[in-house]
C-alpha cells in the first residue's frame, strides 16, 4: 500500500492559520497564543480542549462533516497539528462540565467513547485533508464502545467559581455600589472565604470595566443569570484546574496545553499572565485604577492556604444564590 506524502507546505500553512487564529496557549510557550516549544525538550505534551472545541468533533464524528468551512478548517488543522507533533488530545474537562450538566455521566461516556473512536478510524492525512479542502467529508462514525468513566466530579474549583460569580453578578447589578468598592468587596468576600485565584481578579476587570458581553442585554431575571454565573464558572474551572496541573510541570514529563475558541477566555488568559496590574489604569484611569490596584494588592498577600470544605462551599452557595434573588426579585416587580 502506497504511503501519502505529507508536503511541508501544508503542514506550514495548517501551523500558520493556527498561529493567526490563536487557540493555543500556555503561560510561557503560547502566553498570546503563538506557541514555542524550543526550550521545552524531553516533554510529553497534552492538548486540552474545550466544550466548543469538543463539540465541534464530535459533531465530525457524528456527520462525518461540519457544515461551516471554518469550523470544519480549524477543527481538523487542530488534530492534524496536534498528531503530526506527537500531542494527545483530551477532552477530560469538557466532559466534566457536560456531566455536570446532566447531573449524571450517561451523556459524557457516550461523547468520550465517540471521541476515542474517532481517532482509531481517522488519521493524519484525513485531518489534512479536511483542513486544505481536499475533502469535505469522512465516514460518520458510531462507537459500540461502553467504557465508562466517573466524569459526574462535584468539583471544589468549581464550586468557588460558581460563588465568585454568583458574588459578581449581585455586585454587578446593585447600582448603589460605586466601582471601586465593587472591587473591594469582591475581594474582601473571596480572602475571607475562599481561595484567590489571579484568573478571578482579572476577570472581574472585564466584567466591572464591560468588557465582557455576558451582561450584555441582560434583564434582572434570576434564572438567566444563574445559568450566565455556572457557564461562566466552567470557563474559570478550566484556567484553574489547569493551572494546578501547570504549576509545578518543570518537575513533570508531562506538559499541558489549552486549546479553547472563545474569545473572552482567550482574552482573559492574556491579560492574567501578562502579570500587570496597570492594566485597571488603562481601563479606569489613574486615580481609581490605582485604588483598585491598591484593594487588589492588599488581597494578594503570603497567607496560610485555608482548608476548603465542600459542605460549606455548599451552604455559602444557597445563601449567595438567595441574595442574587433577592437583589433581582424587586427589579423583575418594577418592570
Amino acid at each position: 500500500m502506497k504511503v501519502p506524502i505529507i508536503k511541508s507546505s501544508e503542514l506550514k500553512e495548517i501551523t500558520s492559520f493556527l498561529i493567526e487564529k490563536k487557540i493555543i496557549f500556555h503561560p510561557t510557550i503560547s502566553p498570546n497564543g503563538t506557541p514555542d516549544f524550543s526550550s521545552y525538550n524531553d516533554k510529553r505534551y497534552i492538548l486540552i480542549l474545550d466544550r466548543n472545541l469538543l463539540v465541534r468533533i464530535l459533531r465530525l464524528a457524528n456527520t462525518g462533516t461540519l457544515k461551516e468551512k471554518f469550523s470544519l478548517k480549524l477543527i481538523n488543522s487542530l488534530l492534524a497539528w496536534a498528531e503530526f507533533n506527537g500531542i494527545t488530545a483530551t477532552a477530560g474537562m469538557a466532559l466534566m462540565e457536560y456531566s455536570y450538566h446532566n447531573q449524571g455521566d450517561k451523556e459524557s461516556n457516550i461523547e468520550n467513547n465517540v471521541f476515542l473512536e474517532i481517532f482509531k478510524k481517522t488519521n493524519l492525512y484525513d485531518w489534512i485533508n479536511l483542513a486544505m479542502g481536499k475533502k469535505n467529508t469522512i465516514p460518520s462514525i458510531n462507537s459500540n464502545n461502553d467504557n465508562k468513566n466517573d466524569f459526574f466530579v462535584k468539583s471544589d474549583h468549581f464550586k468557588m467559581h460558581y460563588l465568585e460569580m454568583l458574588k459578581m453578578t449581585q455586585l454587578y447589578f446593585d447600582d448603589n455600589v460605586s466601582i471601586e468598592n465593587k472591587f473591594k468587596l469582591l475581594l474582601v468576600w473571596i480572602y475571607d472565604n475562599i481561595l484567590i485565584c489571579k484568573y478571578t481578579i482579572f476577570y472581574s476587570l472585564l466584567v466591572f470595566g464591560n468588557k465582557s458581553k455576558i451582561f450584555k442585554n441582560q434583564i434582572y431575571d434570576y434564572q438567566k443569570l444563574i445559568k450566565i454565573c455556572s457557564n461562566q464558572a466552567w470557563d474559570l474551572t478550566y484556567l484553574s484546574i489547569w493551572s494546578t496541573l501547570y504549576f509545578n510541570e518543570s518537575e513533570s514529563k508531562d506538559i499541558f496545553l489549552l486549546a479553547t475558541m472563545d474569545k473572552e477566555l482567550k482574552d482573559l488568559f492574556v491579560i492574567t499572565h501578562k502579570d500587570n496590574l496597570e492594566i485597571f489604569i488603562d481601563t479606569f484611569g489613574s486615580k481609581l485604577g490605582n485604588n483598585i490596584i491598591e484593594n487588589i494588592n492588599e488581597i494578594l498577600v503570603k497567607r496560610e492556604k485555608p482548608e476548603i470544605d465542600s459542605k460549606v462551599l455548599d451552604k455559602l452557595i444557597l445563601n449567595e444564590e438567595k441574595k442574587l434573588r433577592h437583589l433581582t426579585q424587586p427589579k423583575r416587580n418594577a418592570d
